[in-house]
């Protein structure tokens, strides 16, 4: 090897370094080919735990793995629930910081109630703190194609995705596919570099039957089968080795035990309070005068049922700040649920009650979920131990080659990734 030889290689990763590692200039064309964008596919398998690759055969996923790096576990946020770590995983930033507290929140500043099939509320931008990843490639003048994700169908930061769809869960897997790869075959001026994909099999199933059911067996060979169908796609118009792809869960599902439920009546009168948010979390607006009681009347109350006052949730949490979280706030153990504990409620859960449930405490292994990153910007061949899903957006930021906002992850947990 000449010396020029060497000094250029040097030369050439010392630039590749700065360029990850300066937090100001330019954005980062760091993997484009041939003066071509990057591309970066993510998608979400919700609710696909970290071990369910073992449970069921996943040849598509196997060849990411094989091509790529995987993490022993993508840790999600507290409340380990859908809406706050899909968030979470495209800002960077804890539920906490970002604002969607949860499935179902409160904002008390305006009254106003945001629930997941609220779609007024969902495409309100007031709920939706942050910069998320779309957002971010617009600014530095890419396009998106959101195939759902939430946060997608709200101008944020008065941004939209070029290319988005509102959710539909009746849109078949293979449909959605075949809508990403219809944006790739648009003009230029409108074809998107960033896509999300969702995907709910895994945790529809996990629900209804248990994390350890035939359902979520036949699940698994569903959304392997989608991803294989976009594969195949990228492949057919030689986008294969220039695409970053980004496999995600935003959290576990540990299966339930029959009879082990926290009934909240049996502790509280429930005209004391608001329940905002329950099970296996729950979130509280006590009555006016009524926080001292009804925190004194559940802490303590049942060994599996613990409970927190909003500014002494746990450090680990980054829990504590935003307004939307509730005064009271609880968790149950692995395993428990906790219901309001109404006689109509007790009625019906015993005719149908849910054989899967996540929201547990982050460090609870089975919440968590899967991470598998493939394509040009990543690492080959190797696994990395389980990171924490606020690290995501930095690296995929990275990837797609533009400067990522301001967020709570760390750069270089990121390039544990990376390239």
């Amino acid at each position: 090897m000449t010396a020029l030889v060497r000094f250029s290689r040097i030369a050439g990763a010392l630039a590749i370094a700065l360029l990850v590692v300066l937090g100001s200039g330019p954005a980062p064309r760091l993997f484009a080919q041939n003066g071509a964008d990057p591309l970066l596919f993510l998608i979400s398998l919700d609710g696909f735990r970290w071990d369910y690759l073992r449970k069921a055969p996943a040849p598509a996923l196997q060849r990411l793995i094989e091509r790529g790096v995987r993490a022993e576990g993508l840790i999600p946020s507290y409340p380990t629930k859908t809406f706050p770590n899909h968030y979470t995983i495209v800002t960077g930033l804890a539920p906490g910081h970002h604002g969607i507290v949860a499935n179902d929140m409160r904002d008390a500043a305006t009254g106003r109630t945001f629930g997941m099939s609220k779609t007024s509320e969902v495409r309100n931008p007031m709920w939706w703190g942050g910069e998320p990843l779309w957002v971010t490639a617009e600014r530095a003048g890419r396009h998106a194609g959101t195939m759902f994700w939430p946060g997608s169908e709200a101008p944020i930061g008065g941004v939209r995705p070029t290319q988005w769809r509102p959710y539909l869960e009746s849109m078949s897997g293979a449909a959605r596919v075949d809508q990403v790869l219809a944006w790739l075959d648009l003009p230029p001026s409108r074809r998107p570099s960033l896509f999300t994909l969702y995907f709910e099999d895994a945790d529809s199933a996990g629900h209804a039957s248990g994390p350890d059911s035939e359902a979520v067996r036949r699940a698994i060979g569903h959304v392997d089968g989608y991803i294989e169908r976009l594969v195949r796609g990228l492949e057919r118009r030689g986008l294969a080795t220039r695409a970053n792809i980004v496999v995600v869960s935003d959290h576990g599902m540990a299966a339930t035990v029959p009879g082990q439920v926290v009934e909240l009546a049996d502790y509280i009168s429930l005209a004391d309070v608001d329940v905002i948010d329950i099970n296996p979390t729950l979130g509280l607006f006590p009555a006016a005068g009524k926080m001292d009681a009804v925190y004194r009347a559940l802490a303590g109350a049942h060994p599996h049922l613990h409970v927190y006052r909003r500014h002494e949730t746990p450090d680990a949490w980054h829990y504590r700040q935003h307004a939307r979280i509730p005064p009271i706030v609880g968790v149950v153990d692995e395993g428990w649920q906790i219901a309001r504990g109404t006689v109509v409620e007790r009625a019906v859960r015993t005719i149908r009650a849910p054989r899967g449930v996540h929201g547990y405490a982050p460090s609870v292994l089975s919440m968590r979920g899967i991470l598998i990153a493939a394509g040009p910007a990543f690492k080959q061949g190797i696994t990395v131990p389980a990171i924490e899903n606020v690290h995501l957006y930095n690296a995929m930021a990275t990837a797609l080659g533009v400067k990522p906002a301001p967020n709570d992850g760390d750069m270089a947990v990121a390039r544990r990734l990376l390239r």
